[in-house]
Order: C-alpha cells, then sequence, then structure tokens
C-alpha cells in the first residue's frame, strides 16, 4: 500500500493512522446510529466533543440542522482547496 499525504515519512504514517483511525470511528458510530435508532450520534459537533462546551444546545434540532450544514461546507472548502496539478492547468 502506497498511500502519500505529505513527503516526510513519519508525518505522513501519522496522517494515515489518523485517517485510518476516523474512518473506523465513523463506521462504528455509523453502525451504532443505525443499532439504536438514534441519529444525533451522527452529529458533527457530537464527533468533535463540542458537545461537551454548550451540552443542551448539540442535541437539539437546530443544532443537527447547524452541524450538517457545517459538515457539507467543509467538504466543499476542501474539495475546492485540494485541487489535483491537473485540474489547476487551465485548458489549451
Amino acid at each position: 500500500m502506497k498511500i502519500t499525504i505529505v513527503k516526510n515519512k513519519y508525518l505522513n504514517a501519522l496522517f494515515i493512522l489518523m485517517l485510518f483511525t476516523a474512518i473506523v470511528h465513523l463506521l462504528i458510530l455509523a453502525y451504532l446510529s443505525i443499532k439504536d435508532a438514534n441519529i444525533y450520534i451522527m452529529n458533527y459537533f457530537k464527533i468533535l466533543n463540542i458537545d461537551s462546551f454548550i451540552p443542551n444546545y448539540m442535541n437539539s434540532v437546530s443544532g443537527n440542522i447547524i452541524s450538517i450544514v457545517l459538515m457539507v461546507v467543509l467538504y466543499i472548502a476542501i474539495l475546492f482547496l485540494n485541487k489535483s496539478e491537473h485540474e489547476m492547468k487551465e485548458p489549451r
């Protein structure tokens, strides 16, 4: 397996470990959300533990809507900021 996120092999291994851990964590949360029929488990603020600072707001309907909107905005921002060299070249 050859995954390169950064050129430094030690940082690359750390980032791959973090990515793997995050994927496993989200898979476990998705399973628990389905098993318990509780969509609040997948709240982005809860996943980040921001609910420790504002506990009552994050489990509300508006907190979940803001959570979803924030995830979509972050995804779009990462998508646009992380363009490959091929995508950055202008067509001739």
